[in-house]
């Protein structure tokens, strides 16, 4: 009798002699007669990701795997920690991410690297570059502290389309837990989990949709299900997209968009599902179709601002899809600058790439943003953590943006300007 390791969590081990009974296989049950659709009970891993152990690694596996359930065990009444939700992103997403302390993209990194048309798991597109640049764009960003004023506990709340939210910071659109994190969990799952989360920590959570078969709505359907969230959409057609946004009307979604430079998704080349770039005249149709608030994300280029003010979009989010459509682009918090200077007063901005602490949100807030979304990190969370997992991610960047709002003397989210930034070091926008 053999046993047969998982090797997305590297974990769970299939024992052929004791079988499994949470699945109704007896002892003997052999692991090729097990069905398709067995899944690893630890991270939801499919059969295929599962590999025979060999005579000399059993022991030391088995003894991983026990001492494993044990920490689960005694761990049930203790409270959950953002350290512990990482560990357990770590071992869920095994060989796709390695969950470091500090995420920017540089070359050592597990998911860096060509994939000459596999999976980018959830690294940059190409050598990496426009990945690379969001985290040094922010990097080299310095903020300057201002320390002889009243003191004043900051308010750190703020409104966006309407919402009050606790702090300046929502999910990015997230989606694809099977085509870019492992799955280790549902898609269904996953996009609950986000959205809940957010909803817990009393922000909005902003939810993609996958080219997986059969699970393109399940993020809109997420939102229906959680009841708050903000669904964004993959540029296909025009009949389709207004089809998802009636979807969203009915979901009572806070606002729905379309992630325009999802037009370069390598996971929907891979699943040979169609996306378009969009004239004004085809954004303004869907503008025109709901009375629902309505994003465009991708927003690079100050042209690109200047058209979707001319559709009538309410929101424009700055980014460059995580590095994952375009290499070599600048840094989101180098084009923010020159994009806001566009729209600011006109229409809402987000940010989102490189975006890993609560000083990161402030630099972003400082170059005009009115929020930023985070990405990775808010994946991490759901995988690892679930709702309690995001809600937890939450928490610790407000009490970041909390330190560096009191060490800036900005007592509200409105006070938070350039200003903040020592600007001896770099001229913004350049």
């Amino acid at each position: 009798m053999s046993k047969y390791l998982c090797r997305v969590c590297n974990l769970y081990i299939y024992d052929e002699k004791k079988g499994e009974s949470k699945f109704n296989h007896p002892p003997g049950t052999s692991f090729d007669s097990l069905p398709e659709s067995f899944r690893c009970p630890v991270c939801n891993a499919k059969k295929e990701f599962f590999r025979k152990l060999a005579k000399e690694e059993e022991d030391a596996a088995v003894k991983k795997y026990e001492a494993y359930l044990a920490n689960l065990q005694s761990s049930k009444d203790e409270k959950l920690t953002l350290v512990q939700v990482r560990d357990r992103a770590r071992e869920r997403m095994a060989g796709i991410c390695a969950v470091n302390r500090v995420c920017d993209g540089e070359p050592d990194r597990l998911c860096i690297g060509q994939t000459y048309g596999l999976s980018i798991g959830l690294g940059g597109v190409g050598k990496g570059l426009s990945f690379t640049a969001n985290v040094k764009a922010l990097d080299i960003i310095k903020l300057k502290t201002r320390l002889i004023s009243k003191h004043s506990d900051p308010d750190m709340s703020t409104n966006f389309l309407g919402k009050k939210i606790s702090l300046p910071v929502m999910t990015s659109s997230l989606s694809g837990v099977n085509a870019s994190m492992g799955g280790s969990i549902s898609e269904k799952d996953f996009a609950e989990y986000i959205l809940k989360g957010a909803k817990d920590a009393n922000t909005i959570g902003w939810i993609g949709n996958t080219c997986d078969e059969g699970q393109e709505t399940t993020g809109v359907n997420a939102v229906k299900t959680v009841g708050l969230g903000i669904p964004i959409f993959k540029p296909q057609a025009n009949k389709r997209l207004l089809e998802l946004i009636k979807m969203a009307e009915e979901a009572d979604a806070v606002a729905v968009g379309v992630d325009l430079d999802g037009v370069g998704s390598t996971n929907w080349e891979r699943a040979d599902k169609p996306v378009y770039r969009k004239s004004v005249d085809d954004i303004k149709e869907l503008v025109d179709s709901t009375d629902l608030p309505f994003i465009v994300k991708g927003i690079m280029n100050p042209d690109d601002a200047r058209e979707a003010l001319v559709a009538g979009v309410k929101v424009i989010d700055v980014s460059n899809h995580g590095g994952r459509a375009l290499d070599s682009t600048r840094g989101v918090a180098d084009v923010l600058p020159e994009i806001v200077k566009v729209v600011k007063g006109k229409i809402a901005v987000t940010a989102g790439g490189g975006i890993r602490t609560g000083f990161d949100v402030l630099k972003v807030l400082a170059l005009g943003a009115d929020a930023a979304l985070i990405g990775r990190d808010i994946a991490r969370s759901a995988i690892g953590g679930g709702a309690e997992g995001v809600a937890l991610h939450f928490k610790y960047l407000k009490s970041e943006i909390r330190r560096g709002m009191i060490l800036t003397s900005c007592n509200s989210i409105d006070d938070i300007d350039d200003s903040i930034i020592d600007k001896r070091l770099k001229k913004i926008g350049e």
